[in-house]
């Protein structure tokens, strides 16, 4: 098996590969594994861009997995007090996971929307939906797995039919008060996130199973990563770096192994892309292999919007701010061709492998467009002034929310939109595959793992689904083998 994409996705299908009998070799354009979910290093600083929170570290249907990933062994986490902090001009909300003192700061900030504000924490604590998660692919769920299932969601099935098509800013927009009407918004804020689909959101999980759901791991991404690809290699596989895949060798319209960009060949009898699915589908294979389906989904799903990172090595303890906050300005700003009102920042205090004694490392994500910085790209010190000008303008704004935070700054390394593209390939720039709507929900359960037409050709990744991040990303590796395993009437083993 020759597996292309040493990220989460590439690496999960490795491992399970491996304890099935198949001898696979990843094959990474980058020097390191991880894909997207990755860190780096300026002066002492880590930086990292991912897993802020890790679903079901401690215990659910997903810890399971990590479990057999060799993630959880000798892994520490940190568990948050607090999902995230809204500070506006003249209002401030804390994200709790006490459902009362959440309900008691909505109800005090706005009396009028005390109605609206109960609705959205019995949402946010309502039935747990977890029971409803399943690690077996659905192509392959017995009566009784569906059974399951059903049981799971029936304590939900009023609310789910209650709000049918409707989707969470619908529900925001309801709010009275404009600053709980921004503040709301930022627990989905992805357009039209389906009502029916919120109490599976990460923040309701996270009030269902209070500080022990999902931590952060210490050490950060780029460790979790490691250990999931020395996992790998200690199970007999192989990952070769700095090798980028240009194309795949198809005989009868049966894939039969790759082209590397140095011209060389590699044959095997499966192969599974765990990289940018446009990459594959319409740059390498020119569309060949495609239906009505695949054509919807790049027509018209909505990619996650790519960001701006702003990553801060700051020479001084941050300990005592949030360690997530959104604030607003004090006048709205003009990055990147947009307007934002609203500045997001996260530090990493909890982690003290993050930076040296009493520093602290932080980011700021800015929501971007990737037509714009492919345009400025192309210009090379028109890029790098306007990197240069927004880093300024951030740090002006945070210095204004923290003031003196300014003259404590050690490094400044931005990242832009065609940053993951340079070093992921991910398609427009984006940090994830799609977001959930109303109009693909229902396709969140049957993955593209396949294309039309070419067999011996499997996808894994975020890009199979909508809504599909760090978690489903590498359940969608497991899946496929265990599918693989049921088709060749083999028995699917998960632990050496």
């Amino acid at each position: 098996m020759i597996i292309v994409g040493a990220g989460i996705a590439g690496l999960t299908t490795g491992c399970y590969a491996q304890l099935n009998g198949y001898q696979s070799t990843i094959f990474e354009m980058h020097s390191i594994p991880g894909g997207l979910c990755t860190a780096w290093k300026r002066k002492g600083y880590t930086f990292d861009l991912s897993m802020h929170e890790f679903v079901n570290s401690a215990s659910g249907p997903f810890h399971k997995m990590w479990q057999e990933l060799g993630i959880i062994k000798n892994q520490q986490f940190h568990y948050h007090d607090e999902m995230f902090r809204v500070e506006g001009l003249h209002k401030s909300l804390r994200v709790c996971p006490d459902q009362d003192e959440l309900l008691d700061q909505l109800t005090a900030l706005s009396p009028a929307d005390a109605k609206r504000s109960k609705e959205l924490v019995s949402l946010l604590t309502g039935p747990d939906m977890m029971g409803a998660v399943s690690l077996k692919p659905s192509e392959i769920m017995t009566i009784s797995d569906k059974f399951k299932i059903l049981k799971a969601v029936l304590p939900s099935m009023g609310t789910l039919a209650r709000y049918g098509k409707k989707t969470f800013q619908d529900f925001v927009q309801k709010f009275q008060d404009s600053f709980l009407r921004d503040a709301v918004r930022f627990i989905a804020d992805s357009p039209n996130w389906p009502m029916p689909n919120f109490p599976m959101s990460g923040l309701a999980g996270w009030m269902r199973t209070g500080l022990t759901g999902s931590g952060t791991p210490l050490g950060g991404s780029q460790g979790v990563i490691n250990r999931v690809a020395e996992n790998f290699k200690e199970l007999g596989g192989e990952i070769r770096y700095d090798q980028r895949v240009t194309d795949i060798i198809i005989e009868n319209d049966h894939a039969v192994g790759i082209r590397l960009k140095d011209g060389s060949e590699h044959r095997a009898d499966k192969v599974v892309w765990a990289g940018d699915g446009h990459t594959v589908i319409f740059d390498i294979l020119g569309g060949k292999y495609i239906d009505n389906r695949i054509k919807r989904m790049y027509d018209e799903w909505i990619p996650i919007q790519p960001l701006i990172n702003i990553s801060l090595g700051v020479g001084q303890d941050l300990s005592d701010k949030p360690r997530y906050l959104i604030f607003e300005l004090q006048e709205p700003v003009a990055l990147a061709g947009q307007e934002h009102r609203w500045l997001t920042v996260r530090h990493r205090c909890f982690d003290p492998s993050m930076a040296p004694p009493g520093k602290s490392t932080a980011e700021v994500w800015i929501p971007s467009s990737y037509a714009y910085w492919e345009e400025l790209s192309r210009d090379r010190k028109r890029y790098e002034d306007e990197k240069q000008r927004i880093a300024d303008v951030t740090i002006a704004a945070l210095d204004d929310h923290w003031p003196g935070i300014s003259s404590h700054i050690e490094v400044v390394d931005v990242a832009t939109p065609t940053t993951y593209v340079r070093y992921t390939g991910n398609w427009k720039g984006s940090p994830g595959g799609w977001y959930i709507t109303p109009d693909n929900l229902e396709m969140g359960d049957s993955p593209l793992r396949s294309l039309p037409g070419l067999s011996n050709f499997y996808m894994v990744g975020h890009w199979t689904a909508p809504s599909t991040g760090t978690v489903m990303a590498a359940l969608s590796g497991r899946q496929l083998i265990e599918l693989l395993c049921r088709h060749e009437k083999n028995a699917f083993v998960t632990s050496a």
